[in-house]
């Protein structure tokens, strides 16, 4: 504990002139000077706490507690809260190590969700136990981390500031077993002021089972913006004896992709996302601030080898990841079993991307495709792609360069049909080696997609393009344009005349391993003098 004491009398080092009365004049000073400081610090604070929250001064602490079992396929409301105000610690806990049949996987089968503002959507949605980061349905193991903290033997909670205007609402589904839950929610309300903060907090969880062997990476994030990104949890059950799980790639998060400076953020191997090093093969179970890998288990699944059942998570607090206009997230795989819960900050009303499976599909193990929790992304075009192609010293770039478009150009039919995900365009998921090691791709090769901008009438538009490596624009019959070469991911802004009607354009992207580790992607966005964004749209 701190304290706080009257400093000692200061004699000066000069002599006194006025007489005994000065030697208090120091001390008194030192407090003075010492608690305008102070007075002004507080009276002139920013927002506090790790997301720098606008919250209103003079809270309210207050709690809501409850005890008893939730009945079979039932929905209750366990919280209903006035705002403005703010919730800081859930504590939930259904386990009792003691009884005579110890559930199994409980915290699979109950469903929690909270809603702000009373919105119709949830914010957050997720079963119990993979909101608070015990994934694959184990009951229990350590987790100590900024915010969130699991203990023996199911004592789970969570420090999330979730800030709400008018209400907030916690809600628990159970599927077709009775559940017993205790809770507890610590708040702050705040009966005479405003909330000025238009953040929500937002948590949602996706599960695949199988994943794509050398194919789409794993979605865990769809997002409007602005926002914030706080973190993730991620858990892979092995079933592939291919490669690592942590082989299959890391996180790349794709940020406005259609405003005005995108970012793509690329890592190297799975286990480097969680801040630890070599697969996370034969790894001990650690739990820290910002990162780690809780939960690392051999299983016994009737083969030579043993399956491992991983969980890391990642936080990003002093490494902020923030959006203006979109946040889109993936995670590279192998052909296994996986899911994540992320959690995030966003100003506007949630859209959600995933839509929860019955409850018989979110036990691991059980079967879940690709589509079956997804709901569709937002249309920011398409375009068809070609690769990957050789292009030894730039071969291919100095082609592309070489000449124009035809006036009748038309992708052949080997060319693949991809969605723009919110402006953007990864090669990497389209083409990717069918070789071991860590996050494989291509490097000395080269890329092209295209696309047509059907414009209403002859004009000017002002094309942003993000990109790294080697880039070569070609729009109708004009003369290509070199856009240069980026060793980072960069945007660059040019005018380009479009004509009334279809106007063909041709991206050609190199790639290297460059300093985001072989990223192959870019951020197309084409704007009318009126502000109009022109949406790319497959050569037909």
């Amino acid at each position: 504990m701190r304290h706080f004491m009257t400093p000692a009398p200061i004699t000066p080092n000069f002599p006194i002139a006025h007489g005994p009365r000065l030697t208090h004049f120091w001390p008194t000073l030192v407090l003075t000077l010492a608690v305008s400081f102070v007075g002004a610090a507080f009276a002139t604070a920013a927002p506090q706490g790790l997301f720098a929250l606008d919250l209103p001064d003079n809270p309210v602490p207050d709690r809501v507690a409850a005890v008893h079992a939730i009945l079979p396929q039932t929905r209750e409301t366990w919280a209903t809260l006035e705002g403005p105000g703010c919730i800081h610690h859930i504590w939930v806990t259904m386990k009792n190590p003691n009884a005579a049949e110890p559930a199994w996987r409980t915290n699979r089968k109950i469903v929690m969700r909270i809603f702000f503002d009373d919105s119709r959507v949830p914010q957050v949605e997720a079963p119990v136990g993979d909101f608070f980061g015990l994934l694959h349905g184990v009951d229990y193991y350590d987790i100590n981390n900024q915010f969130i903290s699991v203990q023996a033997w199911s004592g789970y909670n969570c420090y999330f500031e979730m800030p709400f205007a008018k209400n907030a609402r916690v809600e628990f589904e159970t599927g077709d077993e009775r559940v017993p839950l205790y809770f507890q929610l610590d708040w702050h309300r705040y009966p005479d002021a405003e909330m000025k903060e238009t953040r929500r907090f937002c948590a949602s969880w996706r599960r695949e089972m199988p994943t794509q062997k050398y194919g789409e990476n794993f979605l865990m994030l769809d997002a409007d913006g602005p926002g914030q990104l706080i973190g993730f949890f991620y858990g892979v059950r092995l079933i592939d004896n291919t490669d690592r799980w942590s082989h299959g790639g890391a996180e790349n998060i794709y940020l406005d992709g259609l405003g005005a400076h995108p970012a793509y953020i690329r890592g190297i191997g799975g286990e480097d996302t969680f801040g630890t090093s070599y697969g996370g093969v034969l790894h001990p179970p650690e739990t820290h601030l910002y990162t780690g890998l809780p939960y690392y288990k051999i299983e016994d699944i009737g083969e030579a080898r043993g399956a491992q059942r991983v969980t890391g998570y990642r936080f990003f607090v002093h490494d902020a990841i923030r959006w203006q206009e979109s946040a889109h997230m993936r995670f590279g795989t192998m052909e296994n079993d996986v899911c994540a819960t992320v959690y995030w900050y966003q100003s506007q009303p949630l859209r959600p991307f995933v839509k929860l499976p019955p409850f018989a599909e979110l036990m691991p193990g059980v079967k879940l495709p690709r589509g079956a929790m997804d709901l569709p992304l937002p249309d920011s075009g398409s375009w068809h792609v070609q690769g990957p192609l050789e292009n030894p010293e730039d071969l291919t770039i100095k082609t592309a360069l070489a000449a124009p478009l035809a006036a009748d150009f038309h992708p052949d039919p080997d060319w693949t049909t991809r969605p723009a995900n919110h402006g953007y365009i990864d090669f990497n998921l389209v083409y990717r080696p069918e070789k071991r090691g860590v996050g494989v791709h291509y490097t000395g090769k080269a890329a092209q997609a295209a696309c047509v901008l059907e414009a209403d009438r002859d004009l000017t538009a002002q094309v942003r393009i993000a990109w790294d490596d080697h880039a070569i624009l070609r729009v109708n019959t004009a003369p290509p344009i070199d856009l240069g070469v980026h060793a980072a991911f960069r945007d660059r802004t040019i005018e380009v005349p479009l004509k009334k009607g279809r106007n063909a354009v041709l991206l050609t992207l190199s790639n290297e391993t460059g300093s985001n580790h072989g990223g192959w992607a870019f951020a197309f966005k084409a704007t009318t003098p009126d502000g109009k964004v022109l949406l790319p749209q497959a050569l037909r």
